[in-house]
Formats: C-alpha cells, structure tokens, sequence
C-alpha cells in the first residue's frame, strides 16, 4: 500500500507540474496493438496490464508477453478481472459467458427465457459480471449483475430500459436507465448507481436532460457524460466526476462536448473531448485539469490519440489512435514513464455514500 501511495503521488506530481507544455519530455509511450486485436467496449484493462478481447473470433489476451489465445468456444472477449478470468459472448448463440478459474460459466443460463441474447461487458475480482440482457422484440434491453450463481435484472427508473458498462469490487454497477419521461421512441434516461438491490439516480448537469455513467471505482467515484442543454437535438455533453452526492462538470478541451470513460482507484479519469481546432482527442484528468493525452505520449507522426477508454491503477491506459483526418483508427496501450508495481493491492474502499435512491419492483 505504501510504495502504491507513494507512485500515486509520483503520477499527480509529474502530471501536474509545469512541463506539461507540448514541448516537454512525452509521460507515456505508446504500443500499437497486435493488427486484428480487438479489446473489449469498455473495460478491457486488468491491474497487471493484461487487455481483453477478440482475436479471429475468438477470445484473447494482450499483454507485453505478446497475444494469447483464451481456450473457449467461439466467443467475443469483453471485460478482464486481475485474476485473468474473462467475460463476454458466445458468438454463435449471442449469450454472456465467463471463464472463471478456468472453468466455462453460463451466465445465459441464468437468466429469464424470456431474454433470448445477452452480452457479459465487465467482470470484478469476486467473480460478478455485469451486463446487458435482450428480450424479444418489441422489449427494451435491460442490465444485469451476475454474482454467487444467479443473476438480478437492473431496474429502470420508470421507463423501459436499463443499460450497464461499469462494475466495481463491491458489486456497484453503473450505466444509465430511462426514466417516465420523453416518449417510447425517444426517451430521456438518466446515469444510475446500483447497489444491493437498490437503485441510485445520479441526475445531469443543470440544464441537462440525459447522462450515461461508464465506469466506478473501488471509493465510488463514478464518471460518465451529461448533457448540459435543454433541446434534445445536437445536445452539448459534458463529462463529470460523481462523488459524495454531487455532479461536477469536468469541462473540455475548448469545444462543446466531452466523455468520461474510465476511472482508476487512484482518481485520475481519462475519455475524449473536443479541442478548440474542433478534433476529438483523449485526454486524462488528474488534480483538478484536463490534460490532452497527445501531449504527455510520443505520438508517432501522423497519428492522433482520439479516445481513451480505460486505466488501471499504475497508470496504463487503453486507447485510439486515429491516422489523419479520416484515416484508420486502431487500438493501442499507453504506458507510464515511470517504474510500476502491478502487484501492489488497490486502496481500502471508502464508504458508500449517500445517493438519491429510486425504489422500483424488477
């Protein structure tokens, strides 16, 4: 715990000193990802380094040993613990799956028949997986939490739909939820926070009609996007930081809109935002700024870090590139300048804080 506090300290220093002008010395390098690797939607990176995903239709991992293949049937790779146990989707029944302690887990089993494809995005070190559940047509998809052989439908906030992409340590599940208003085809919804059976609306930033929440750590922290206008058209979005029962706008880059994606155990936030020459770029949020990733990585020339979608707890991120304007994207890993210890334990969690909590039958 102690050397992980004092790297901690040693990241929000270097990243928040005054060399973090374009001309100072680069904080990350960068790796291209095997061509063909594809890693998970949205928390594909473990606390060793390891990545999740899909390699010629099947599950693999990524590390600096090189590709892995992941014994399994035909299947999407989507979410990684830190015991390298795998979520995501049978591709040939399109049902959530995972690979705990090597053993193969139907996590489609547990579910209602009445949901007919489901999808594993994210998975902790207990052994829970969250996810995304599809009925018949004409219904609405709906988030579950997978845990000690059962799985629980997420509620709604009073519409139709439920929808997960974040899950902590201690079983917190985030994502957004419709709620009563807006209409069938085009409903308003609403960041949530589920939590022992009870859900948690997390709200917008003022003004804003709809939020989306990605990711939670282990303090409950949680971020994702709002948006901050009242016309539901071409809606300016925001990413913000919740913690202690507050909303806080994170700002951009100098545009209008900006994401949230993934926050680590020690606080530092990474996503895309617009920038004042109107190009979408990753950036990582530490002590209070937002600093544009293209600046602390060495980039090589002609490529452009467009979003970041995950960070681990020593400080590897997974995102973006993109070549040009219009060019190929392709994913890569980002690695801290500095010496890492992957096998340090994240921090105590904090307490639970209190949330609006919204009471619905499932």
């Amino acid at each position: 715990m102690f050397i992980r506090k004092l790297f901690l300290t040693a990241i929000y220093l270097l990243l928040s000193s005054s060399a973090l002008a374009a001309s100072a010395a680069p904080r990350y390098t960068l790796t291209f990802l095997p061509t063909g690797f594809e890693p998970g939607p949205y928390h594909p990176l473990n606390n060793t380094g390891r990545i999740a995903g899909t390699y010629q239709g099947r599950v693999a991992i990524f590390d600096r040993g090189g590709l892995h293949p992941v014994k399994s049937p035909p299947a999407v790779g989507n979410g990684i613990n830190d015991r390298s146990d795998i979520t995501g989707r049978v591709t040939g029944s399109n049902t959530a799956f995972a690979i705990i302690g090597g053993r193969f887990v139907d996590i489609h089993a547990t579910l209602s028949s009445f949901y007919y494809t489901s999808d594993g995005e994210v998975i902790n070190n207990r052994g829970s997986v969250a996810g995304v559940a599809d009925p018949f047509a004409d219904e609405a998809v709906r988030g579950f939490l997978y845990r000690q052989g059962r799985s629980e439908l997420v509620p709604t906030l009073g519409g139709e739909f439920s929808f997960i992409t974040g899950l902590n340590n201690l079983d917190g599940v985030v994502g957004w939820a419709s709620n009563a208003t807006g209409s069938v085809n085009d409903p308003n919804y609403h960041a949530i926070l589920y939590r022992d059976g009870r859900l948690h609306d997390l709200g917008t930033l003022p003004g804003g009609l709809r939020s989306q929440a990605f990711d939670i750590n282990d303090r409950w922290q949680i971020v994702g996007a709002s948006e901050t206008g009242t016309l539901k058209i071409g809606n300016p979005e925001h990413p913000f930081l919740f913690q202690n029962g507050k909303m806080t706008d994170l700002g951009t880059l100098g545009a209008s809109s900006g994401r949230a994606l993934a926050i680590n155990n020690g606080g530092l936030v990474v996503g895309d935002t617009g920038r004042t020459d109107q190009l979408r770029v990753a950036f990582l949020y530490v002590s209070g700024k937002m600093l544009d990733l293209n600046d602390l990585t060495q980039v090589p020339a002609g490529w452009r870090l467009d979003t970041a979608q995950d960070i681990n707890d020593i400080g590897q991120i997974v995102a973006t590139a993109c070549y040009g304007i219009g060019g190929a994207c392709v994913p890569v890993r980002l690695d801290p300048v500095c010496p890492c210890n992957a096998g340090e334990a994240p921090p105590t969690p904090a307490p639970m804080p209190r949330h609006r909590a919204f009471h619905t039958k499932q």
